[in-house]
């Protein structure tokens, strides 16, 4: 297993087109890491540019302390999982596997027991007669994985590998990828536009916007912590509720209704100075229903119910307040009707930005 380092690493279309601009990221050996962003962010181009197939501009590529910038991507001990698969549709499963294999000119009986190891790991040994055509879409995703397995590289790339896959089995794939990456230790890099994704299979993830890494972290900070207001409403669904507020005595007013909500002690410093403007950013799920048990972390609110949406276990709750649609997600059942309504805020797990940066005041 190896490290990957990327060192102030910028590309550029032309004059004018940065898209990436100055990535320094840290990969440790045997981490999982998922860039993650809206598409044309820059994501994939960052992912190619460590493959090899795109050039940077400038700045520096390693793996293992070895500079990667004028290595050749066949030489770059890298193996990559594309979306489409591509699988040689005229060769079997087997030999789809096997082929990174041959071109190494490793002796066939080497070739056969790698093959077979590869396939027992992927429960796929009873499909290395087939030929592409007859497999399912996880078959063959399940095949392009095993021909990146079989070369026991120091580095796997995935590029949005499941994205061709409907829901059902992107779930399933997405947990064997897991016990896979559990049970192999190598290092990833993994590109997704799908948050759920980020969210279940990384050890940290890069969130990227234009071109810029906008925060690298775990799937736990990034998601409590987020560290401006592209994070914190890119990650998330139902996505969170942003209010236009302003400080006063250290505590937070909502500008539409005039509502005072306690704001946490890690902001208690930079809600100082009164009349700041700021946004405040508070979860879904960090609504509730309001009971009069409620304490000083807590404060409840009158709405309008306006739409609910059953999901299962949970319904969203469509509310106004303070003037502006917000939603709450609720224990399925808890509202059952539109109108209004009295919620409960968990003022302890307020996000709160800076209205004209947009970056987290704490």
């Amino acid at each position: 297993m190896s490290s990957l380092s990327l060192d102030r690493v910028y590309k550029y279309y032309g004059p004018q087109l940065c898209v990436l601009n100055d990535i320094n990221i840290e990969v440790a050996s045997g981490e999982f890491l998922v860039l993650l962003g809206p598409s044309g962010c820059g994501k994939s181009t960052l992912l190619h540019a460590i493959a090899g197939l795109h050039k940077i501009s400038s700045g520096g590529i390693s793996l293992g302390g070895r500079l990667l910038n004028d290595v050749p991507c066949q030489d770059r001990d890298i193996a990559m999982v594309f979306q489409s698969y591509a699988l040689y549709p005229s060769m079997t499963v087997g030999e789809n596997i096997a082929f990174p294999l041959q071109m190494r000119k490793m002796p066939k009986h080497q070739r056969q027991k790698a093959v077979s190891e590869v396939a027992n790991l992927l429960q796929i040994s009873h499909l290395l007669d087939r030929k592409p055509g007859q497999l399912s879409g996880g078959q063959r995703q399940r095949v392009a994985i095993g021909r990146a397995l079989v070369r026991e590289p120091s580095l796997f790339l995935f590029d949005e590998p499941l994205s061709n896959l409907d829901a059902l089995l992107r779930v399933e794939m997405r947990t064997e990828l897991k016990k896979l990456h559990h049970r192999m230790g190598r290092t990833t890099v993994y590109v997704t536009h799908d948050q759920i994704e980020a969210m279940t299979l990384a050890s940290r993830i890069a969130i990227l916007d234009k071109g810029v890494v906008q925060q690298l972290g775990t799937p736990s900070e990034v998601y409590n912590r987020p560290t401006n207001v592209f994070v914190a409403t890119f990650i998330g669904s139902p996505r969170i509720n942003l209010l236009p507020a302003v400080s006063r005595g250290g505590r937070v007013v909502l500008e539409g209704s005039g509502k005072i909500l306690p704001a946490p002690d890690e902001f208690s410093s930079a809600l100082r100075h009164d009349g700041r403007k700021i946004d405040v950013g508070i979860r879904p799920e960090h609504y509730g229903i309001a009971d009069g048990n409620g304490d000083g972390r807590t404060v409840d609110v009158d709405v309008d119910v306006t739409l609910i949406e059953p999901t299962g276990s949970d319904d969203v709750v469509f509310f106004r307040h303070s003037g502006l649609e917000q939603s709450a997600l609720l224990r399925a059942g808890l509202v059952t009707q539109s109108g209004p309504a009295r919620l409960r805020v968990d003022a302890s797990r307020l996000n709160i930005f800076d209205r004209e940066t947009g970056e987290r005041l704490a």
